[in-house]
């Protein structure tokens, strides 16, 4: 930079009062430039920063003769989008033919239209035949034809004819003096605007010279003027760079790329440097401007990004990432509440907190779907009304007046903003899903900090934008796709670097930053000099046939190291290169850079070192200081050794330490509290005492599966969020749709029964059709379907339930007669059904019995109707361990409740009327020594109460569907350890052990 310096202090010198142009490839370079010169006390009068887009842009403006728009980038992708999908409709394409237009294959194709018009190729001048194909070739001419119809049609410039009006509209200024940049980027079309332009003499700045590697082959426009060498310019040249000035490297290598991060900060305090005077070069933006962005926000430190930063980094980017999410998801309460939660929104000032409206909308049991949001809460509110109308208590009105408000809020809310947001549907409309968008970032985004407003503005511009042009009709991962690229993948807040900041930035842009301290991250084999990989839509060698100045990819890497190089060499201070040398995410090693080998030799002297040196060399500093936190925890990871924490750290930590002291108790053989041995009150937890607690047959089957399940449930009360997940291929859920279907099995009796009629297939097929339509309709207004083709696929399967169901009933019902249907007992003000167990003590029973027959002998049967498959039911297993205690358990209720004489039911049956289940039906015939031995069962599960030894489940399949699993992390436990704990002499376990016994 230094000679840079001094050859503008010299053009200023000498041209003082004259326009002087420093021309530049971008407006940051130059400010880096002028920034610099200024810094060191010189005075930069008319000295004017410019881009050749800048300049062309001016000259544009005087030689045009109608009123164009500029097209910016996300307008021109979305008329490729509209061109590509017109043609392709048409069958037009030939080589394109059979790929998806989504929207990154219209960003491709508008970057190859605006590469080769830049060129200078336009679809008359096109050469067909330099492409591979004929198709292709035709293709690619037929896209520029049609780009090039639109623009004329909408009244665009693009950068293209922006340079071709200038040319036109010249007007040399005389006197002005250019300044050129090394090493320019240079399209055909800019060159030879710049060839209009400069006068016969301009000037260049120079660079520091490269030595050792090919230097890239340059126009005269984009040729480099060099400057002297500097001590980093013989790095790949060493032998001849001996009697140089020595290079001031610094080499680290770190674990993860967080701590090769907080490395570099370390080394920035031990220098005592300021934050201005340090620059970090990555090579590659992921995830080092994630990592420096979290560090610095962590740790206060000021940071300028010269690329930005994503804009998914921002509240605003999140929130729109989630509201994508909510409309996805057909506006889920799940998803809508993860959007409350990412504290990026707001419902507005006078709404209930989050947690009230988290609680509010689970209450409404809304599922999903935006008119269910409505009229859930319309019913709430309602209810809430009959309530306030019917109370005389003071504090229960005030109560219910404050629900009633807030329900109110909530509906208001929900109404108008389903009015801006669209509905989901198979396909929707792109400009509904944006303009929706647009209102909610407007409105409900929260925006805490000038980058949240920045944000905001980015958006909502590029949506406004490209909303005129917009009204395709898109499927949601479409839709996804398009706002990602249009909104999610862009970024926020590029800057030059600041005063007091720390500035980051890509390599390839820091060619003249001028800071004393360079820190050069990423060197790793995998992020430099990166992976080539040809264009397909322009190959290398099509790019030769098109010649006209079009780039070859192939030289990239080649590129991309003379850049790096040429970064070094022209600086003059100390320059620390470091690599992450562990991939977490794959779990594997990372190798070095060839670079960062080359500036190992380079610091040694040891020219012919290989990698290998570089694993034991002291010249190589290894962080691994404990910066916070994570890094002990990271440390520790990745020591591959067991160890102890140290007793401050468990006295810190007092939740770790309980946690410690719980999993040691569990570990060991003894069955302690830790397990599920617990003091209860036999009087509160037995029913057989507390004549209040009614039990049920699935409660008792739960007791009987897994003690310690029940005791989270029955005796904690812990009960997972209950809440209607949406799935896009699923409608109804196992229970609702079981529910479903025993409510037409019902209807379908309560009718037969009404007209005296027994069951035919021939007759009733339409009878119960029809009533499963019925059901099945009301079913769709309660609960929606995620899509058609989904409701009618269920609606399929259960209607084929019902001609399996009544086929098998008519068959069946020559011998029997359906009596009861649903019977309720020990519900509502129902009384409940008593079990006497020998000893003459009674628990109450709770239940409802699907169905209740009667054979022509004048015996009962029991109907359990079971939705799901066969599995886990046999006929050689009764009670299964206790896990199957349902069929015993009503036959005995049911005659107590109708008083019957006892074995009157004689048998009680699961009937799996579905496809899965093909009819079976699987008979428990209830004689004595059946009801002897469920008596038995029945009373050991109650003395498991009585005790409070809550064990574990015995067998690990149990938990395959078990809600508990993430509480009780049964799956943790050696299988030798719970057979120790299960041989304890508890009482319990062994009443628990003595259900087990019967099959």
């Amino acid at each position: 930079m230094k000679k840079v310096t001094e050859q503008l202090k010299e053009i200023c010198r000498n041209y003082p009062f004259q326009e002087k142009v420093l021309l530049t490839d971008s407006y940051a370079i130059g400010e880096e430039i002028v920034s610099r010169f200024i810094s060191e006390g010189n005075h930069a009068i008319n000295l004017r920063n410019r881009t050749v887009r800048d300049i062309a842009l001016e000259h544009s403006e005087i030689s045009s003769q109608e009123q164009f728009d500029y097209i910016e980038n996300t307008v021109a992708v979305q008329m490729v989008f509209r061109i590509l999908t017109s043609i392709k409709q048409k069958e037009l394409l030939q080589y394109f033919n059979f790929l998806e237009v989504t929207p990154a294959f219209c960003r491709a194709i508008y970057d190859t239209i605006r590469i080769l018009r830049l060129a200078g190729i336009t679809s008359t001048t096109l050469n067909t035949e330099a492409f591979i194909t004929e198709e292709k070739g035709f293709d690619i001419q037929l896209l520029l034809a049609e780009y090039e119809q639109m623009l004329s049609v909408n009244k665009f410039k693009d950068d293209t004819i922006l340079l071709l009006d200038a040319i036109n509209g010249l007007q040399k200024k005389p006197n002005a003096v250019y300044i050129l940049q090394s090493n320019l980027s240079l399209s055909l079309l800019e060159e030879q605007f710049l060839k209009h332009l400069l006068p016969e003499e301009y000037f260049k700045l120079p660079l520091t010279p490269v030595f050792g590697v090919p230097v890239p082959e340059h126009s005269e426009l984009q040729s480099i003027s060099w400057g002297e060498p500097g001590k980093y310019s013989y790095l790949y040249d060493l032998e001849n760079g001996e009697n140089a000035p020595k290079p001031e490297l610094t080499l680290l290598t770190a674990k993860s790329e967080e701590m090769e991060v907080k490395g570099i900060l370390e080394q920035m305090k031990h220098r005592g440097s300021k934050m201005d005077e340090n620059v970090i070069f990555y090579t590659s933006a992921d995830p080092y401007v994630t990592v420096i962005y979290h560090t610095a926000q962590k740790n206060d430190i000021p940071v300028t990004f010269g690329e930005g930063i994503p804009i998914s980094f921002t509240r605003p980017g999140r929130f729109v990432k989630a509201m994508i999410l909510w409309i996805k998801n057909s506006y889920s309460v799940e998803a809508f509440i993860q959007l409350l939660q990412e504290d990026t929104f707001t419902l507005g000032d006078e709404s209930p907190s989050k947690t009230r409206v988290t609680k509010l909308l689970r209450e409404a049991q809304i599922g999903w779907e935006t008119s269910r949001y409505l009229s859930q809460i319309e019913k709430e509110i309602e209810n809430i009304q009959s309530k306030i109308d019917r109370t005389n208590d003071d504090m229960h009105l005030s109560y219910l007046e404050s629900r009633y408000k807030e329900y109110t809020f909530l509906k208001t809310w929900f109404s108008r903003v389903f009015k801006k947001i669209p509905p989901l549907q198979e396909q929707m409309n792109t400009s509904d899903v944006l303009s929706g968008l647009l209102f909610m970032l407007r409105g409900h985004c929260k925006s805490t900090s000038p980058l949240d407003v920045a944000a905001v503005s980015k958006m909502t511009e590029e949506i406004e934008r490209v909303l005129p042009y917009t009204d395709e009709i898109l499927t949601m991962y479409e839709l996804v796709e398009k706002v990602n690229g249009l909104l999610l993948d862009t970024r926020v807040n590029q800057s030059g670097p600041k005063g007091g900041h720390l500035h980051v930035t890509n390599y390839a842009k820091g060619i003249y930053q001028g800071r004393e301290n360079v820190f050069i991250v990423g060197l790793d084999n995998h992020k430099f000099p990166g992976t080539v990989r040809e264009d397909p839509l322009l190959l290398d060698e099509e790019r030769l046939k098109l010649g006209n100045k079009l780039l070859i990819q192939k030289d990239k890497n080649q590129v991309n190291l003379y850049s790096m190089l040429q970064l070094l060499a022209n600086n003059s201070g100390e320059i620390s290169v470091s690599y992450c040398q562990f991939d977490i995410n794959n779990n594997r090693t990372i190798s070095p850079a060839h670079l960062f080998l080359q500036c190992f030799r380079c610091k040694t002297g040891e020219y012919n070192a290989e990698f290998k040196d570089l694993l034991t060399s002291n010249e190589v500093l290894r962080v691994t200081e404990t910066l916070d936190e994570r890094d002990f925890w990271l440390n520790k990871l990745m020591g591959y050794q067991m160890f102890e924490l140290d007793q401050k750290i468990i006295e810190n930590h007092q939740t770790l330490g309980n946690g410690l002291k719980g999993e040691e108790h569990r570990q060991q053989e003894e069955f302690s509290p830790y397990d599920g041995l617990v003091h209860v009150h036999g009087e509160v937890v037995d029913p057989r005492v507390n004549k209040e607690r009614r039990m049920t047959a699935g409660k008792l089957e739960k007791l009987a599966q897994c003690p310690y399940a029940y005791f989270l449930q029955e005796i904690l009360r812990v009960k997972p969020a209950e809440e209607m997940t949406y799935h896009p291929n699923v409608w109804l859920d196992a229970a609702t749709r079981g529910s479903l279907i025993h409510r037409i099995f019902e209807m379908f009796y309560r009718r037969l029964k009404e007209r005296g009629e027994k069951p035919s297939y021939s007759i009733h097929e339409e009878v119960i059709l029809a009533i499963a339509n019925e059901v099945i309709l009301a079913q769709r207004e309660e609960l929606p379907p995620p899509s058609n083709r989904v409701f009618d696929r269920e609606v399929s399967d259960i209607l084929h339930c019902c001609r399996i169901f009544l086929k098998e009933e008519e068959e069946y019902c020559k011998h029997y007669d359906p009596e009861h249907f649903e019977y309720r007992f020990g519900i509502d003000d129902i009384p409940p059904a008593e079990i006497k167990f020998p000893s003459g003590e009674t628990i109450a029973i709770s239940g409802i019995i699907d169905r209740v027959d009667k054979s022509s002998s004048g015996h009962y049967q029991i109907i359990d109707y079971k939705t799901g498959s066969t599995y886990n039911y046999s006929e050689k297993e009764s009670f299964k361990g206790g896990r199957q205690l349902q069929h015993f358990i009503y036959a005995l209720a049911i005659e107590q409740h109708l008083t019957l004489d006892s074995g009157s039911v004689i048998e009680s049956s699961y009937y799996f009327p579905t496809t899965k289940g093909l009819g079976e039906r699987y008979v428990r015939k209830q004689d004595d020594n059946l009801r002897k031995n469920g008596l038995d069962i029945l009373e050991k599960l109650i003395d498991v109460l009585k005790y409070g030894h809550f064990t574990m489940t015995d067998d690990l399949n149990d938990c395959k569907f078990c809600d508990y699993k993430a509480i009780c992390r049964r799956d943790t436990y050696g299988e030798s350890i719970i057979e120790r704990k299960q041989m304890s002499e508890a009482e319990g376990i062994r009443k628990f052990k003595g259900v087990r016994v019967y099959e």
